[in-house]
């Protein structure tokens, strides 16, 4: 048992692996490993940040349009219809750099979102547009 603990917090190196451990306690340890190796592939940046962990943060806010939009997938949004409105904050785990979307993505209501940095990513080529993001030196506090 004293080496099962011993590898566990050999593992334990950053949020990523700690939340596979704390989630798969007393599980193998070949799981766990193979678990944590899955999270890394997912949060792996592959455009941006050149094979960098990444987090993604969304903030997702449903809205009534006052306008005409049109969402990331080309679907326009009529006046006074409900939709999201998708803001994100990317933590670059393996150099501590923090990013936010310059502008809001709007999404229709049903639609899948980005809940991690492939699929912004993926987001980005499959709809053909540019996500333009930028360095935030100092996080806010946040109030409601």
């Amino acid at each position: 048992m004293e080496d099962y603990n011993e590898i566990l917090r050999d593992l334990n190196t950053d949020c990523i692996a700690r939340s596979v451990i704390k989630k798969n306690n007393n599980k193998d340890i070949d799981k766990i490993y193979n678990l944590i190796q899955m999270e890394y592939i997912k949060h792996t940046s592959h455009r941006w940040f050149d094979g960098d962990i990444v987090l993604v943060y969304p903030n997702i806010r449903e809205t009534r349009s006052k306008k005409h939009y049109e969402t990331v997938h080309g679907v326009y949004i009529g006046e006074n219809t409900l939709y999201v409105n998708y803001h994100a904050l990317l933590v670059n785990i393996s150099n501590g750099s923090k990013y936010v979307l310059k502008k809001p993505l709007k999404f229709e209501l049903g639609d899948n979102l980005p809940m991690c940095i492939d699929d912004l990513e993926g987001l980005e080529k499959t709809a053909d547009i540019d996500i333009p993001i930028r360095r935030v030196d100092k996080i806010l506090k946040l109030t409601r």
